[in-house]
């Protein structure tokens, strides 16, 4: 996902096994995200966490931050999300967890 925090996004992340999306900012940058229509790592972390997601993937990272500032991305979202956390790059790949019990059906 690449988008501001709304209904939406809780509606398309929840209870997914891998949930792919932007942390484009840290907070200390979330005027920046809300006006461009971003997220921060926290707020992803808060979507990850209140979706019950298995494996989180944070991408789309702003060209402001250097590979030094990875660790601030993951701390920001494990404030809110405490499973896995990935950082994407560019090539990586990312399995999806084995489920243990078949999805709930509606």
């Amino acid at each position: 996902m690449d988008t501001r925090l709304c209904d939406n996004v809780f509606a398309l992340a929840d209870g997914v096994d891998l949930l792919v999306i932007e942390s484009t900012f840290l907070s200390t940058e979330k005027d920046l995200a809300d006006t461009y229509g971003h997220l921060t790592a926290a707020q992803a972390g808060r979507v990850a966490a209140e979706c019950n997601i298995r494996r989180l993937v944070l991408t789309h990272f702003s060209e402001r931050y250097s590979t030094d500032d990875e660790p601030r991305f993951l701390a920001e979202a494990a404030e809110h999300y405490t499973g896995d956390i990935v950082l994407a790059r560019d090539l990586l790949r990312v399995p999806v967890p084995k489920r243990t019990t078949p999805p709930a059906t509606s």
